[in-house]
């Protein structure tokens, strides 16, 4: 025995009254927090996409105005239908605007209304933009229609489709219009042709941005899993150390004791480390981190009962808990059922309930059988772990005597939603 006393005396954490002073559930190590939310939403998922083409968009449009500026002035680009002083106007008013725009908070607007309607009304101003050039330069002479296919991948891959058939429509129609009100003959069958190639690049565009949003959407849900997957790979890791240190302090507590039948040791040591196996099978079922209460505490007492030739019945309410909570009312509800069992007499009922609060929510345990309780007997360890479960691990009280001619052992404690940090029973 002189190994285990050596173990607790180094690292197990035991009151002075050899009670457990463990946290089954949640002693994690210091850990980095995450503060990026957990997105479903495919529009959050693409927001580095969204981020990119407006990035892209910006230095276009830059580019694209002091080309247009820069054309005004050489002497070879000119001709009789050409508004110079217009053009140079619509470059700069071009320059402005994506000077304001770039100014703006992207990063933080992004997956909101005003980002949405910022970046429609930004499409429709350079499509006017460069309708209004195409116009200035000339109609079907102009070469800045060529602009409109910069113009339509950004379309394409910023707006819902609704809205880029809206804005492919004003394009077409922006152009045919800044042709047509040029004074003058227009080339009819060219202008056909590049109406064409402009409703053929949209069709296009639409296409290749539903697909590149579909990839980007796909790939960020399946790096989100990923991570989501290393996050419960991690929390099952603490929760299985955690636990075997818990059955370890359990086995060290009865090794100090003396037992005139070892055998009832081990039984007893089985049906705690069962008791948490049933939390840990929940938990896997539940990758959410809650635990249903009543579907553990009906496996507790199915194998209680089973190895002891008794049946324990079951009733109340679906109570859920987060995992920490759930492993010691597991082993709260192991040791009453064994004690019912063992001590008490006729059938044993078991029953969890839930209770409205005016600070929240309370679950309610409570066993009874047909005995008349302990009578003044000293408790054992079990019933001293269940007291200091109760009270100092799910802040709740204890309370038993007879009630109706049975004997009846009910616990009661606050739900708390989120599990607490490390050390806060400590």
């Amino acid at each position: 025995m002189a190994h285990l006393r050596e173990r607790k005396e180094a690292g197990c954490s035991l009151g002075a009254a050899g009670l457990l002073a463990v946290d089954p559930g949640g002693r994690h190590e210091p850990q980095q927090e995450d503060s990026e939310p957990t997105v479903a939403a495919d529009t959050a998922l693409l927001e580095p996409f969204y981020l990119g083409m407006v990035r892209v968009a910006l230095v276009l449009g830059w580019v694209s105005a002091m080309v247009v500026a820069a054309g005004t002035v050489l002497p070879h680009l000119h001709h009789r239908h050409m508004f110079h002083g217009p053009i140079l106007a619509l470059a700069v008013a071009a320059a402005a605007g994506n000077s304001v725009l770039a100014l703006l908070p992207w990063r933080r607007w992004l997956g909101t209304r005003r980002a949405a309607g910022v970046l429609t009304a930004w499409a429709a101003a350079v499509v006017a933009v460069v309708t209004g050039l195409v116009y200035a330069g000339g109609g079907w002479a102009s070469d800045f229609y060529l602009l409109y296919f910069l113009v339509i991948p950004f379309l394409a891959a910023t707006e819902p489709l609704r809205r880029q058939l809206v804005l492919y429509a004003s394009v077409l129609a922006g152009y045919l219009v800044a042709v047509l009100a040029v004074p003058g003959p227009s080339r009819v069958g060219l202008v056909a042709v590049r109406l064409t190639v402009l409703a053929s690049a949209c069709a296009v565009g639409t296409f290749l941005a539903q697909a590149v949003h579909r990839t980007t959407a796909a790939r960020a849900r399946a790096e989100e899993a990923a991570r989501m997957e290393r996050l419960l790979a991690t929390e099952a890791h603490h929760r299985i150390k955690n636990n075997l240190q818990l059955v370890a302090d359990l086995l060290i507590l009865e090794a100090d004791r003396t037992h005139p039948d070892p055998s009832a040791v081990v039984e007893e040591t089985l049906s705690r480390i069962q008791s948490v196996a049933a939390v840990h099978q929940s938990l896997a079922q539940r990758p959410a981190g809650r635990v249903a209460l009543r579907p553990v505490i009906e496996r507790i007492a199915g194998l209680v009962g089973d190895r002891l030739g008794r049946v324990v019945r079951m009733d109340g309410d679906d109570v859920t808990l987060n995992g920490r909570a759930a492993t010691w009312t597991a082993l709260v509800a192991n040791e009453l059922v064994v004690n019912a069992l063992r001590h008490g007499e006729g059938e044993v009922n078991v029953t969890v309930t839930l209770q409205p609060g005016p600070a929240g929510a309370f679950a309610q345990l409570a066993v009874e059988d047909w005995g008349q309780g302990p009578a003044g007997a000293a408790p054992g360890l079990g019933l001293s772990l269940v007291r200091r479960l109760v009270e100092e691990g799910l802040a709740g009280v204890i309370t038993s005597g007879l009630d109706g001619g049975r004997y009846r052992v009910e616990i009661r404690f606050p739900i708390v939603e989120e599990e607490p940090h490390a050390g806060a029973h400590r």
